[in-house]
């Protein structure tokens, strides 16, 4: 109100102009209204909302405590979060920690905001005043006061706007909010409520939980596996985990695992004195979707359907949106999508029960084949365009091998439907991507399969080669040359696709090398080659220079293959693609082995091996190559028979055949690691080997160990001293890297190694020592 039109909010008389901007006219109306507000206060004591004090115990959640501890120098504090997240129970447990004032208001059945505030915290009407003007008077009385507002999702423009007029009225006052989405006000600090620590937390809680309802239960080595995996499957939401372990009386945790795809009717029968939207999950996440627009609550069934995380560009071609941002943001602002960031890269995801329930929506709102179809159209619109390549554009096989899991879907759709020709693409699409726990490429009954249905000649003629590539590598040569052949015919009837048709002949004559003439292997790797060399595609290059030279390497021409390779490794870091470079690292590794210079076959190894994490399937050959240079320096037989070992169990669960050239080596380094390692010691190394995971083994392989010295009494490699030669010329890592074909951080390595084997402390003594030695 005006200064002129003020009145004291006791007696009602206006204020002079000397007592403008205050409330009261005289210190005796101050006083009467101080009496009026305590005896107020003394009358009406059950009105006053105290913070709740559940009948269970609050398991875990010590880090967000701590954290929320930490927050008493801001005023306005939200705990965001799922349903069933656990916000208002972590609130009550913060608030009850507090000695001083504080006022619970809970608005999960209210419908004005002012007046549940008012009653919380026992206000008292004013003379003239508002109810806003009665809970600014209440406040004002305490030093510290914390107002928590607990469930805020249905009523935020109201809750909004009482807080920022409390905040700025009450300058003493904190408000902590609980809500599924933040209230977006300046100053809020939003504090996410997720899953809870699997491991310790939410194995705790079920534990808790459990033992409420059966006092016999124990978490034990019998049961803590399938304890674990509940509340893993049940995204660590505490709710939902409470609801499972109220099963326990009649179900063993296991029996809860197996019937964890039906868990919407699982879930149920919360306390009685639950919120009613607690006692069954279903309803919990319900009040979620129905506060949601009609668009979020379709994008929210439509992504369902997927069942694997997304990015943007998904979610607007599922959505049929040009741009999904706006959707996937108010969806992950009110809690129904989980953003996930991995190196640099972000997906979003739905926790399995919201998705579950949002997937139940779809089918009853005919969704699924809508998806399904729109996905089919993004996987070919993204397929087609390549189709007539040598390989798949860099950036087009990364998104594919990000989206791996869509893919089984758009095949399904298309064999579902009949649709030959965009089946014969999806399959396309499978066998260029490869996943952290699979090989590279379609499974072989699908490729079969796929080829027995008609579709246009250009799509069989890269299937067909796919096919070859597949048989390839599992050492089914007689195969690998029919499909080949196959794609090359269709190829040279057509002669419009010099890509593809490189491709074919580059499969061609790796099989006819194997299988047939080997001097006719040479001319198709050159005809492939004159097709592509005056092409702009260096990764197609690279790769067929790298197939060229392993091939030749294989039938005794590592000096042939050695120029190739360094052609295709000058092409690949050119291109600036790591993850490519892992094969042709390893066939330089190969070379360095056939020509002895076992320290350089090792530096080789080891920066395939870090430089391909990102594909560790493809890794197994870089373990063995990485074991052969390490018998070969004689640095570390049991960790070279470990890593023979672990390769080897790959090689037999994925059928995948070493050509006869490398088994021969393979073959080779096992019977010396026998022969100098003791029986003992030889079973310990094969024993590790077998235990460990892909992962484990890279990990084991990549552990930092000393090179042996060299046979020569102390002297250099060959590639050492051309490196020392190089440095004598004043050239830098990088610029020698460039010459030769490999790393910086490789020439680091030889340039460290040389200065150790000859003593010398500096690279200008090594520079100085190399001068010397030239002629």
């Amino acid at each position: 109100m005006t200064a002129a039109a003020a009145t004291c909010v006791t007696c009602g008389n206006p204020l002079t102009e000397a007592a403008a901007g205050r409330r009261y006219c005289s210190n005796a109306c101050r006083q009467r209204a101080y009496r009026s507000r305590t005896s107020a206060r003394i009358e009406t004591t059950s009105a006053v909302s105290f913070v709740p004090a559940p009948l269970d115990s609050f398991v875990g959640r010590r880090e967000e405590l701590a954290a929320l501890a930490r927050t008493e120098a801001d005023r306005l504090v939200s705990l965001v979060g799922p349903g069933g997240a656990g916000k208002t129970r972590l609130a009550i447990q913060h608030a009850s920690k507090r000695a001083d004032q504080t006022w619970w208001t809970p608005l999960a059945s209210a419908s004005d905001v002012v007046q549940a505030i008012f009653a919380s915290v026992g206000a008292h009407p004013l003379p003239n005043g508002s109810a806003r003007d009665a809970v600014v008077a209440e406040v004002d009385q305490h030093r510290r006061p914390l107002l928590v507002l607990d469930n805020c999702e249905h009523l935020l423009s109201q809750v909004a706007a009482v807080v920022v007029e409390l905040l700025a009225r009450c300058p003493r006052l904190r408000v902590l909010v609980t809500s599924r989405e933040p209230l977006r006000l300046a100053g809020e600090q939003v504090f996410s409520v997720g899953e809870l620590e699997l491991e310790h937390d939410a194995v705790a809680l079920f534990r808790d939980r459990a033992i409420s309802v059966d006092r016999s239960f124990e978490v034990d080595a019998a049961n803590v596996a399938d304890v674990v995996a509940v509340c893993r499957s049940l995204d660590g939401m505490p709710l939902a985990i409470e609801l499972a372990a109220r099963r326990i009386p009649v179900l063993s945790p296991a029996d809860i695992l197996a019937r964890l795809g039906d868990r919407l009717a699982l879930l149920t029968g919360g306390p009685r004195t639950a919120d009613d939207r607690h006692r069954t999950l279903r309803t919990a996440i319900g009040w979620s979707y129905d506060l949601l627009s009609p668009e979020e609550q379709g994008a929210s069934r439509r992504l369902a359907v997927l069942g694997v995380p997304f990015d943007l560009g998904v979610a607007g071609a599922v959505c049929g949106v040009p741009d999904a941002l706006e959707l996937l943001t108010g969806l992950e602002q009110k809690s129904l999508l989980v953003v996930d960031r991995v190196g640099g890269h972000t997906t979003f995801r739905q926790l399995e029960s919201v998705r579950l329930y949002c997937r139940e929506r779809a089918v009853a709102h005919g969704d699924v084949s809508l998806v399904a179809d729109r996905v089919v159209e993004w996987v070919c619109s993204l397929v087609e365009p390549e189709i007539s390549s040598f390989f798949p554009a860099p950036a087009v096989a990364l998104l594919l091998d990000r989206n791996v899991g869509l893919l089984e879907l758009a095949a399904q759709r298309t064999a579902s439907t009949g649709d030959w020709s965009r089946h014969a693409l999806t399959i396309v699409a499978t066998a260029w991507t490869s996943t952290p726990r699979g090989p590279r490429g379609a499974p072989t009954e699908l490729l079969h399969q796929a080829l027995s249905r008609p579709m246009p000649a250009a799509y069989r003629s890269v299937l067909a080669v796919l096919a070859a590539m597949h048989h390839r590598v599992r050492g089914g040569w007689h195969v690998t040359r029919r499909f080949a052949e196959e794609s090359l015919a269709i190829e040279r009837a057509d002669a419009r696709r010099p890509g593809t048709t490189a491709r074919a002949l580059e499969v061609l004559a790796s099989a006819e090398a194997h299988t047939g003439d080997p001097s006719r292997a040479w001319e198709l790797f050159d005809e492939a080659s004159a097709l592509l060399r005056d092409s702009n595609d260096k990764l197609a290059r690279a790769i067929l220079l790298n197939s060229y030279g392993w091939t030749l390497l294989q039938h005794g021409f590592p000096n042939r293959a050695a120029p190739l390779v360094r052609d295709a490794l000058t092409l690949i870091r050119l291109i600036g693609l790591p993850h490519m470079l892992n094969p042709v690292l390893h066939t330089a590794g190969a070379i360095a082995l056939a020509r002895k210079d076992f320290v350089e076959a090792v530096d080789l190894f080891r920066e395939s091996l870090e430089v391909g994490a990102d594909h560790p399937m493809d890794q197994f050959y870089d373990l063995e190559g990485l074991a052969l240079g390490l018998v070969g320096v004689g640095a570390d037989d049991e960790r070279a028979l470990s890593l023979l070992t672990s390769a080897g169990v790959v090689r037999t669960r994925f059928d995948f055949r070493a050509e006869p050239y490398w088994q021969a080596l393979l073959d080779d380094a096992r019977a010396v690691c026998r022969d100098r390692i003791s029986a003992t010691r030889l079973r310990a190394a094969e024993s590790t080997g077998e235990r460990m995971s892909l992962a484990q083994a890279i990990s084991y392989a990549l552990t930092t160990q000393p090179h042996a010295e060299d046979p020569a009494d102390g002297a250099i490699s060959a590639r050492e001293l051309h490196v020392a030669t190089l440095v004598a010329e004043g050239l830098t890592n990088r610029q020698i890297g460039q010459r030769l074909g490999i790393s910086p951080h490789t020439v680091a390595r030889h340039v460290t190694h040389a200065r150790s084997k000859l003593g010398l402390r500096s690279r200008a003594q090594l520079a100085v020592w190399a001068g010397r030695q030239t002629p």
